[in-house]
């Protein structure tokens, strides 16, 4: 009855000792060669997911592949990652980094690129539009999805998609125990009939 009772309880802990740490890609001393990514294939709205190289990414993970989410958006020409994330070293605002400094190997020990199937050019001005609306939003420490101040990675882009009337998640939810409402997680994501992957490592 114990084993069975750990069994059941232990992803659950493990996503709470996950968000507990408030980070989901601190970086490590160990930095293999970046890896080459398809930049011309890459598309406004597509979403770009990458696991962290904490034990905490890789924790969050153990729910999935992958231990964070942002989107691909076009800015000026250039291919940005729009995602959000806790910090220990500075602001907690959302960002807008290049693809190359997204997954760059001391930030991400694997990544892919997914691909949102038959999106029209209405859907993704909106989602672009969202999300860079959202330049002012903090990292959400209490994950909750009913207050739009504050957002959590997963929240960020759920929300973006919303705007266009596409919902990934298929009301997938997690009750973890530090949360004060039930999340999302990175991977809830990548469970829909709509996706193709575009590129991964």
């Amino acid at each position: 009855m114990l084993t069975y009772t750990l069994n059941r309880i232990l992803p659950y802990f493990a996503v709470l000792l996950a968000l507990a740490t408030l980070s989901c890609d601190k970086r490590s001393p160990r930095t293999p060669a970046k890896p080459e990514i398809p930049t011309t294939e890459i598309r406004s709205c597509d979403l770009a997911f990458r696991l962290g190289r904490s034990i905490e990414s890789s924790v969050i993970a153990s729910q999935g592949n992958y231990s964070h989410i942002g989107v691909i958006i076009e800015r000026d020409s250039a291919r940005l990652v729009a995602h959000i994330e806790p910090s220990r070293e500075g602001s907690e605002l959302t960002r807008y980094e290049s693809v190359e400094e997204f997954f760059h190997p001391d930030r991400a020990s694997a990544g892919c690129v997914i691909r949102i199937d038959e999106l029209d050019s209405v859907q993704r001005r909106k989602i672009e539009s969202y999300l860079l609306a959202c330049k002012d939003i903090t990292f959400d420490h209490d994950y909750t999805l009913s207050d739009t101040t504050q957002m959590y990675c997963t929240e960020l882009v759920h929300r973006a998609l919303m705007t266009a009337n596409i919902d990934l998640t298929h009301g997938i939810r997690h009750n973890v125990p530090i949360a004060k409402e039930y999340v999302i997680l990175p991977s809830d994501m990548l469970q829909n009939e709509r996706l193709t992957k575009v590129w991964s490592y």
